[in-house]
Parts: structure tokens; sequence; C-alpha cells
């Protein structure tokens, strides 16, 4: 629902803007259009982006990888910008997969640890990919091209990426703060069965 909010409110600024300024002479209902068909066309590059990536075999998304290893700067990094605060009140889309990353449910149970690493470590790479290719719309604007005077691909386009961008990164950050947690739980569980299976065979 916050994302919602922010989407809509970012293009009643960006069209408010572009008209305020005079939008090149287009009228105030094409410069409104082409908000939300530059929004729309963001969104759908962002969900074609996830449905490749989540086609990609899973063992390349097994946290193991070196992509995927957070250094101790990075971590300090996230306490800078107080993520423990806010990273709960950031929207988790993990319902499209059937499997939400918002919080841990069963921290004792390592293939439910083993879903949650490969869940985020797809998430990482979908966000990271689309932080990029969401700026792709700013080039769709075919026009652009014939006649610089009405670039609304730079007016309106890249404004909307931008605001993609900052709602993809901070997931992004979530997902990469959570991982070292996560490998450590399921190394605890991995220790204790050790153990348990130990003591009954002694």
């Amino acid at each position: 629902m916050i994302y919602l909010l922010i989407i809509i409110l970012g293009m009643i600024l960006i069209a408010g803007v572009n008209i305020l300024f005079g939008g090149f002479g287009l009228p105030w209902h094409y410069i409104v259009l082409a908000t939300i068909l530059f929004t729309v066309l963001v969104i759908l590059i962002d969900g074609l982006v996830a449905f490749v990536i989540r086609r990609l075999p899973n063992k390349w998304f097994t946290g193991n990888q070196k992509i995927f290893n957070v250094s101790k700067k990075e971590l300090r990094f996230y306490d800078k910008i107080g993520i423990k605060n806010w990273k709960e009140k950031v929207p988790e889309l993990g319902g499209f997969t059937s499997f939400h990353k918002n919080k841990i449910s069963d921290p004792h149970n390592n293939e439910y640890l083993e879903r949650f690493i490969l869940e985020a470590s797809y998430g990482i790479v979908i966000h990271f990919v689309s932080f990029f290719t969401s700026f792709f719309v700013i080039f769709l604007d075919f026009n652009m091209f014939i006649d610089f005077s009405k670039p609304i691909g730079l007016t309106i386009g890249l404004p909307v990426a931008i605001v993609n961008a900052i709602l993809i990164v901070l997931p992004t950050f979530i997902l990469r703060y959570n991982l070292p947690r996560l490998k450590m739980l399921h190394k605890i569980n991995l220790r204790s069965k050790k153990k348990e299976n130990g003591s009954n065979e002694g």
C-alpha cells in the first residue's frame, strides 16, 4: 500500500512539474497520459526481469556464490542508515512467489532457511538488474530521437525510472542485510543436529 501511494504521488509530482514548466507546449492531458504510460512500462520491465531471472537454475542462487557475500563494512553501512528502524515498514512482495521474506517464521528449520536464502538471493539479483533496466524506459520515447525539442523520455521517463530505482534499492538493502543472519542460523542448526546425532550414537 505504501509503495502504491509513493508511485501515485510520484506520478502526480512528475506530471505536475512538467505541466507547470510548460511541458514543451504539449497538452496537459498528453503529459498525464505519458506519465501513466511510462510508469506502466517500467512496471512491465521490472516484471519481465523478474520472470526471466526466476527461470534461472536454483543452483545459481544458493547464497554461497560470491555476489551474495555481505562484508562487515556493508553491514556497518546498513546500521548507519538505521535499517533496523525502517526495514519492517518496507513492503515485501514475496506473495508473488507464495513465500514471505518479511520475517523469519521458522528459524530452527533448515529446509525453511534454505528456501528463505534461495528466495532472498533471487530477490537480490532481480532488484539489482531491475535497478538498471528500468532506465531503458527513457529510450522508449522514440520521438525523442527524431525531434529532441520534446524529450519527454528525459523529463517524464527518467524521473519515473528514478522513483522506481529508489523503491528497488530499499528491499535490496534489507535482503542483503538479512542474508548473513540466515546463513548463521543455518550453520547453528547444522551444528546442533550433529551434536544431537552424536549424542544418540553414544
